[in-house]
């Protein structure tokens, strides 16, 4: 006899990740670039959007704070509103979105960010 369980819960994001193309990342997880040439962990996401069912003057923003551990220790914070783009040593971090978006009923946890990023190893 054999016995299958299904699990409704979402695939977990992988903690690896390929240069060039959009990745999708989660606060305070352990990334690594494939070849291992990048690590970094996404310490904080500030979200200040205006809820999808409220109307507001101004549309909000979004900060992502990501600490990179190597090859280059240092911190940037990519920002949809004006700075989305941003590099640390031979990288450059873009942030293409940020999801949930926020109802006004609803409070969204850090932990259920999941952050769109794409990542390019630059040229010397």
């Amino acid at each position: 006899m054999f016995i299958s369980f299904i699990s409704c819960d979402e695939e977990p994001i992988p903690d690896s990740f390929s240069f060039g193309v959009e990745n999708e990342f989660k606060i305070n997880g352990d990334y690594h670039s494939i070849d291992n040439s990048l690590n970094f962990t996404i310490t904080d996401v500030n979200d200040s959007r205006c809820p999808s069912d409220v109307v507001c003057i101004w549309a909000g923003k979004v900060d992502v704070k990501i600490k990179v551990e190597s090859p280059v220790p240092g911190t940037i914070t990519l920002s949809t509103y004006d700075n989305p783009v941003d590099t640390i040593g031979n990288y450059s971090f873009k942030i293409t979105d940020v999801s949930p978006y926020p109802i006004s009923t609803k409070t969204i946890k850090l932990e259920d960010y999941v952050v769109l990023l794409k990542i390019e190893k630059l040229i010397n």
